[in-house]
């Protein structure tokens, strides 16, 4: 009887900490917040209304969505956020040619505090000005320095699928 009980006892115990093991092997990987902050980000800031950031674990792309119309606008965005959900960005774009531009690429730092954009020229993509900027990432909200033109210090960006990211592709789609 005293063995079977100890048996039991054993197994326990070793499921218990099994459980505890896995339990802490999850929230380490959730700590790490890269496929939590993943997915697409709307500006909200004056100027850069409509620019589309998006983050794919340490990965980050900024993309403009420069038009002369809001539809024109509205076709970019939606172009963009199809081409991001199926891993399909298309660099070298123009708003001139009627398509988004991916204005820069880089790394997000192990303490997801900072921005290695592989080029600082923005638009002019030469790909031999990196520069570093910093990104606070809080939520469904993202805020990165502008590092692309000096006319511009921080750029507030919220989820595309957000209640606000939604009132963004609304002003511009004529759906508010």
């Amino acid at each position: 009887m005293t063995t079977t009980r100890t048996a039991h006892v054993t197994r326990t115990k070793l499921a218990a900490t099994a459980a505890a093991l896995t339990g802490l092997a999850l929230m380490l990987t959730a700590c790490g917040g890269s496929k939590t902050d993943s997915g697409a980000y709307l500006s909200i800031t004056d100027g850069k209304h409509g620019s589309i950031v998006t983050i794919d674990g340490d990965k980050i792309t900024y993309i403009d969505t420069v038009a002369d119309t809001d539809s024109a606008k509205c076709n970019l965005i939606n172009q963009a956020l199809k081409d991001i959900e199926n891993n399909a960005i298309t660099p070298g774009g123009s708003a001139s040619k009627g398509t988004y531009e991916v204005v820069s690429t880089g790394t997000i730092s192990e303490g997801r505090t900072s921005v290695i954009w592989d080029d600082g020229n923005g638009s002019r993509r030469t790909g031999t000005d990196p520069k570093t900027g910093s990104i606070s990432i809080q939520g469904d909200q993202i805020t990165i320095d502008y590092v692309f033109h000096k006319a511009l210090d921080q750029d507030v960006l919220v989820r595309a699928d957000s209640d606000q990211g939604k009132v963004v592709i609304a002003k511009y789609c004529g759906e508010s």
